[in-house]
């Protein structure tokens, strides 16, 4: 999918006032509440801090699952499958770890990604017959460097998506056909992450420590703190810009505007509204202020071009 990338102005903000410090913000984190975009449940930072200083996370499967138990619910869905392949392998090599155990599977989820990585790489190949003759030589060039990483059961180097992309991007930014240049990032990108993908999960994470491998399981769903307006479009840091988003779709946002965020998350109005819904019932609890989701609110519709108009008619 193209990215409309658009020209942001600064968000007026109707307040004076920081309606939260972020020390409040933070705390709202401790109530299960949904992310603002995706509406998975999100955990407290601090819990995934204690789990980073638990040393049993080294330990067996056998040892380790029993931790990770109480979080299999709130585990994206990727990770999830890998947590239940794990619980299974553990039943029949409870003294091996979660990396050994990974190692094991290692060999036919490389051989599933490569099939993948491959007709995503025959779609860029393409491209070569139609592009400028310098930049087809640079791609025919890259293209084969690729393939023989890829096809190489034991390569000096592993791929690397985020390396490759910076290359496709580098090769057609001179390119005048916008729309192919586009065409090809696009396809680029298509390539699966570890969040998309068991195999691509298990072929990232089959050589990491075990105890990497089991916070890797969890590292998706902890809460943080999303930039509305982005930073780099000169976005305020503090909560008249902040709203709760997960570690996946605040990572996956990258430096993008809210507006690309919602052409990539189609249900993240609705989930908007849940999470709202849920700030709403907190704050008439005590917990959160009533200042902080009006403007957040005002600036989700601003900066949504007025695709993200939440009720909070419950809060009054």
């Amino acid at each position: 999918m193209e990215k409309r990338i658009v020209k942001t102005e600064n968000i007026s903000f109707k307040l004076s006032e920081i309606p939260l410090t972020r020390k409040e913000l933070r705390n709202i984190l401790n109530y299960r509440i949904p992310c603002l975009c995706c509406g998975q449940e999100m955990i407290h930072p601090d819990t995934y801090t204690e789990l980073i200083e638990n040393p049993l996370l080294a330990s067996t499967a056998s040892v380790v699952i029993p931790i990770l138990e109480p979080y299999e619910k709130i585990m994206y869905p990727v990770e999830r499958q890998v947590f239940n392949m794990l619980k299974n392998l553990s039943v029949k090599y409870p003294d091996k770890n979660f990396q050994q155990l990974l190692m094991m599977k290692k060999d036919v989820h490389e051989l599933a990604l490569v099939r993948i990585q491959s007709i995503i790489f025959n779609k860029i190949s393409f491209y070569r017959r139609i592009l400028p003759e310098k930049e087809a030589h640079r791609l025919r060039s890259l293209m084969i460097k690729t393939n023989d990483i890829i096809f190489d059961p034991a390569p000096k180097k592993p791929f690397s998506r985020r390396i490759f992309i910076t290359k496709i991007k580098r090769i057609v930014k001179d390119i005048h056909n916008k729309k192919m240049k586009h065409e090809i990032i696009e396809i680029a990108r298509r390539l699966p992450r570890s969040s998309d993908e068991v195999c691509a999960f298990v072929v990232k994470n089959a050589r990491k420590r075990p105890e990497v491998i089991a916070l890797n399981l969890i590292h998706p769903a902890v809460g943080t703190f999303e930039h509305l307006q982005p930073k780099s479009l000169k976005g305020l840091n503090n909560s008249l810009n902040f709203a709760l988003e997960c570690s996946y779709c605040n990572n996956s946002r990258h430096h993008y505007p809210l507006s690309v965020q919602i052409e990539e998350n189609p249900y993240m109005p609705q989930n908007a509204q849940i999470h709202i819904d849920k700030l709403i019932a907190l704050c008439k609890k005590g917990i959160g202020k009533k200042e902080y989701i009006e403007n957040l609110r005002e600036v989700l519709y601003n900066l949504s071009y007025q695709e993200i108009d939440l009720d909070i008619s419950k809060l009054y």
